[in-house]
């Protein structure tokens, strides 16, 4: 851990922890919706959330989904700092990429034509999002599949303003030629609410590949549109309809890999998520049903207009479509003012296809396909959970969760929960969770797949203390976590066709601690995380176990320190400061043939932001990032943004 990583992380932490007692007039408790699948005030739950608030994407929205994340604690989320449309890897606690579950608007999202499915975070900007909640460790039991490192749960903008008609107009633009423009409209009427939002982006990009010989690399752009619409409709007095959709498509450049150019390499991606539902509130509780349809297009196409030395192929043209379905029903139910049961059942459907073909010297090469009618599974379940509420500050969440797989067959999760709150500013909690992660199409059916793959299976323990301050304008918390995964699944090397095989074979074992706080002191408030990871891979070689270090490309030391002022009720300024410490990655040498180990240096940025609000209805905003210019490198042979900035003006009517 380097220097200004130490200074970061305990000086400023330590000065937030004392500070975060400071006294407010005015103050409201933040709840959480994702913890329990009910609204519950943050200190009475013994999850470990974190909540991005509507007034905090307010002021980011200049900056992708990706690089608002990566500042959380726990979170490293590699390619967020590349060019606009770079694929991008969320790592949680040093989970691998696939282990933590993405919602929209509490629905999951993902492709399932990947070979770990993940949600591609270029799909929604900051300014679609209300709201952000960020819920650690295992959560399989209320949310299933996936969800072993932990869940993050994007609420996107309702029609939330009082007027039947309201609207609003962002544009901002800076470095590398990137334009972003937004323009809505909501509002309210007598039986419900509506929000209608398009974006797009332009980009002339960087080149993603790093030129280290200084060949004259080309850059690397992207062209993206985005639509979101959300409708509530008040069908009774206690029956409420709600309909939604999120339509994006882009298309942007990439290179051929690490320090490889590639000028007629590009991707076209599609997604279009449509989701439905249905809420009935009654007495004791709340009945809701949702819906879910979502589906995803990638299409590469390496072209032959122009064939950058070494290459192998001439043409190559890679299709991946993947659909999913989603079904939920569950019950909240409070059955006194201490106990409330959350029971539930959904249904997960996935298929993909998938084509690639090539034209080399050695002439034309078309892989096995996958179809959509074949290449396909589906997950039912059933869970419950019980929430315990005492007077004397005692809470205890209790439940489980049994999962029947069309491959694999049954598998259960559960959850316990206990918390003690102190005189409403201590918290002391502990969690034990179980989790799994089910095989994807891609293992389960390519040349390579294995059709008697089991999930992945994890137990996670964490246990830590939050402290509030009375009015709970502050908090610090500190905890410990454990995560142990089995039946980790392992491409296995074979010396005959297909060469190669998936099964289930490692077992992995992450641990660390978390600190994190903010407060407010009259105008100034302060924020920070620091995260110390651990983590390692235990394999059979030549029938004895061999442990080695398993966090490619994620930081055993992070740390995250901002500060924004008030300076006037027009002026609002902050900067924000990020150290990452050393990560090592994998590197394949087509010099020597071999894939090698390299050590990624650590370095710290610095960020400044800044907006003047002339009045209710227009706000100008400039954000300055990596404002030292610092070269650095998250994956080994490619590039990252070095000083860069956008500036915006947004409009509300």
């Amino acid at each position: 851990m380097n220097r200004i990583f130490k200074s970061v992380g305990f000086t400023a932490l330590g000065f937030l922890a004392h500070a975060s007692f400071a006294q407010q007039e005015v103050t409201l408790e933040e709840v959480t919706i994702t913890a329990n699948k009910f609204a519950q005030k943050q200190s009475q739950t013994g999850k470990v959330v974190s909540i991005l608030s509507d007034s905090i994407l307010q002021k980011y929205q200049s900056q992708t989904l990706g690089e608002l994340l990566t500042r959380q604690v726990g979170l490293m989320i590699v390619g967020a700092q590349g060019p606009n449309g770079t694929n991008q890897d969320l790592y949680l606690r040093g989970s691998s990429t696939g282990n933590t579950l993405i919602l929209i608007d509490g629905m999951p999202v993902y492709d399932p034509s990947f070979i770990s499915p993940t949600f591609d975070l270029n799909m929604i900007t900051v300014g679609e999002c209300e709201r952000i909640e960020i819920l650690k460790g295992a959560q399989s039991t209320l949310y299933g599949s996936d969800a072993v490192a932990g869940v993050i749960n994007i609420f996107t903008k309702k029609g939330k303003s009082a007027k039947s008609v309201a609207g609003m107009v962002a544009v901002n633009g800076g470095s590398y030629g990137t334009f972003r423009g937004s323009a809505g409209i909501n509002g309210s009427f007598s039986k419900g609410y509506y929000n209608v939002q398009y974006t797009r982006l332009t980009s002339q990009g960087f080149s993603s590949a790093y030129d280290k010989e200084n060949r004259g690399f080309d850059t690397d752009g992207i062209s993206q549109n985005n639509l979101l619409a959300n409708v509530g409709l008040n069908l009774s007095e206690n029956l409420t309809l709600k309909l939604r959709t999120l339509l994006n498509g882009y298309q942007s450049d990439i290179d051929a890999g690490a320090f490889a150019d590639e000028k007629d390499f590009t991707i076209d991606q599609k997604f279009r998520m449509i989701a439905t539902g249905l809420e009935h509130q009654y007495e004791k509780g709340k009945l809701t049903f949702n819906y879910g349809f979502s589906q995803s297009k990638r299409t590469y196409i390496d072209d032959s207009t122009s064939v950058e030395k070494g290459a192998f192929n001439n043409y190559a043209k890679q299709y991946y479509g993947g659909t999913t379905q989603f079904v939920e029903l569950y019950n909240s139910l409070k059955i006194n003012d201490h106990l409330e049961l959350i029971t539930g059942t959904d249904f997960r459907f996935n298929n993909t296809d998938q084509t690639y073909e090539s034209y080399s010297s050695f002439g034309k090469y078309t892989s096995p396909p996958l179809g959509a009618d074949t290449a396909k599974t589906n997950i039912l379940s059933v869970y419950a959970s019980g929430f315990l509420k005492t007077k004397v500050g005692f809470f205890l969440e209790l439940g489980g969760r049994y999962n029947h797989h069309s491959l694999y067959g049954s598998n259960f999760t559960y959850s316990f929960n206990p918390s003690y709150l102190i005189h409403d500013q201590l918290k002391v909690f502990f969690n034990l969770s179980s989790g799994f992660k089910a095989p994807s199409l891609y293992h389960l059916y390519s040349p390579y797949g294995n059709k008697t793959l089991n999930p992945e299976k994890s137990v996670s323990m964490e246990f830590g203390v939050q402290i509030f301050s009375k009015n709970k304008v502050s908090n610090v918390r500190l905890l410990y976590f454990d995560r142990r995964i089995k039946d980790v699944i392992f491409f296995q090397s074979l010396s005959q066709a297909p060469y190669g095989r998936y099964i289930n074979f490692d077992k992995q074992h992450d641990h660390g601690w978390e600190l994190e706080g903010k407060s407010q002191i009259d105008k100034l408030s302060i924020w920070g995380n620091m995260t110390l990871l651990e983590g390692a891979i235990t394999t059979k070689v030549s029938g004895k176990d061999t442990t080695y270090n398993n966090l490619y490309r994620r930081p055993k030391g992070l740390a995250n320190v901002g500060a924004g002022y008030q300076i006037s009720q027009k002026l609002f300024v902050s900067a924000s400061l990020r150290s990452v410490g050393k990560r090592l990655d994998c590197f394949y040498n087509s010099a020597t043939f071999n894939t090698e180990t390299i050590t990624l240096n650590p370095y710290t940025t610095l960020d400044v932001y800044g907006e003047y609000q002339s009045s209710k209805s227009i706000k100008a905003y400039v954000d300055l990032k990596n404002l030292t210019n610092k070269q650095y490198f998250d994956t080994y042979g490619y590039n990252t943004r070095r000083f860069n900035f956008m500036a915006g003006l947004q409009l509300n009517f």
